[in-house]
């Protein structure tokens, strides 16, 4: 598939690069900052996964990749520089063609993403000939293969079925696919394995490393489960009060944290085996340090 945009001549770059991205909302007759001004990069074929608890900022990131956020929420500062080209400064003919096309979103709850009055078939069709210039039986050819590459059964019953007719995996791949279908660059998971039991959850992850590694696309995988994060990601950014106050490689952030909230949050994590007198808690004092912008060498805002 061509490119949705010209890529941008010179040296080596990343496939994403954010610069001082910024998202605010109204509030009592100002603005709340909720995206403080950070930045970060993701090389094609990376998994980088942003972790953070709610509120701090990690689903608007995502969202502002793609120029998604919602009013009264605006993105009032910054780049997002996808193949060298600002998502947020292209109208909206490019931005459709991007969306979809170059980069892909899979979300929580499938439920709410997926049309509930259009067949799969029907989502996975349009999606692929809104960006492509093939035939409506080309698209059902290539619908019924996405479907087989996610480990979706009897894929021609699946083209003809609702959303509510499928269970709460099959959903999560049938979006997978859709996601997909169009060969993106980038993939934006969020939250894609919350509302799943255990088992599931697995699946749905190797799923998602296996046509990574098989499509040699890009991951930015958002979570607040830091077991997902420690199986999937090559790179960790922490998030909290809409900054980034830790990046590393997994195996650093894990072994060496270097910020005080990303060693509470570690400490936290339910260990097998372990009996627990008390729960371990994160202290005001270390919410307190996450909330300033650090200046400390190796933690970034």
């Amino acid at each position: 598939m061509p490119s949705a945009l010209p890529a941008a001549s010179g040296p080596s770059q990343p496939l994403v690069r954010v610069e001082d991205l910024t998202v605010r909302f109204p509030s009592g007759g100002g603005h709340r900052v909720v995206v403080d001004g950070i930045g970060f990069e993701i090389e094609a074929g990376q998994v980088v996964s942003i972790v953070g608890e709610s509120g701090s900022g990690k689903s608007l990131t995502a969202l502002s990749l793609l120029k998604l956020v919602d009013e009264p929420g605006e993105i009032s500062g910054g780049r997002v520089l996808f193949d060298g080209n600002d998502v947020l400064t292209l109208r909206r003919t490019a931005l459709q063609r991007v969306r979809g096309g170059e980069v892909g979103m899979i979300f929580q709850e499938p439920m709410r993403s997926l049309n509930p009055v259009f067949t799969i078939g029907r989502q996975l069709i349009e999606t692929i000939r809104a960006h492509e210039s093939v035939s409506r039986s080309q698209a059902y050819e290539r619908s019924v293969e996405w479907l087989k590459r996610v480990g979706l059964p009897d894929p021609d019953r699946i083209m003809g079925s609702y959303p509510h007719e499928l269970s709460g995996g099959m959903l999560q791949r049938a979006m997978i696919a859709v996601a997909l279908c169009c060969d993106p660059k980038l993939l934006i998971a969020d939250e894609p394995t919350t509302a799943l039991d255990v088992t599931i959850q697995a699946q749905i992850i190797d799923l998602i490393l296996d046509l990574r590694d098989e499509t040699g696309m890009a991951v930015l995988f958002i979570t607040h489960d830091l077991g997902v994060v420690a199986e999937v990601a090559d790179v960790v950014l922490v998030m909290y009060d809409g900054q980034i106050i830790e990046r590393g490689d997994v195996f650093t952030v894990f072994e060496r944290p270097q910020h005080p909230y990303t060693d509470a949050l570690l400490r936290a994590r339910p260990m097998p085996g372990a009996r627990l007198d008390r729960l371990p808690i994160i202290s005001d004092e270390v919410r307190r340090m996450a909330s300033r912008r650090p200046e400390s060498a190796g933690v970034d805002a």
